[in-house]
């Protein structure tokens, strides 16, 4: 099923408009994306800070993003090691 065959026949079981119905979809995934990338996952956090984030979604019929603590403090450690080697390539460059 393409996307629009799936919108016509949520519209229709829901007795919608494909237009009003495509505008709520989007819509919803546009107040989750806004809710995930609002999150300061770039700053240093203690545990207590990330847990009162909230950096759970659940989103029905479809299941939970998360993010745990175990994997923001590995994403985070793998961003300095990033950091770390992009200013050692920029160093070496300046160098030749």
């Amino acid at each position: 099923m393409t996307y629009d065959q799936i919108v016509s026949k949520v519209a229709e079981s829901l007795g919608l408009s494909p237009t009003l119905t495509n505008k709520i979809y989007k819509t919803y995934w546009k107040v989750v994306r806004e809710h995930v990338s609002s999150l300061p996952l770039k700053e240093d956090l203690t545990e207590e800070q990330f847990l009162e984030l909230q950096p759970n979604v659940n989103i029905p019929s479809i299941g939970k993003l998360y993010v745990t603590l175990d994997r923001y403090k590995r994403m985070q450690r793998q961003h300095e090691i990033f950091v770390e080697l992009r200013e050692k390539k920029n160093a070496a460059h300046q160098e030749t």
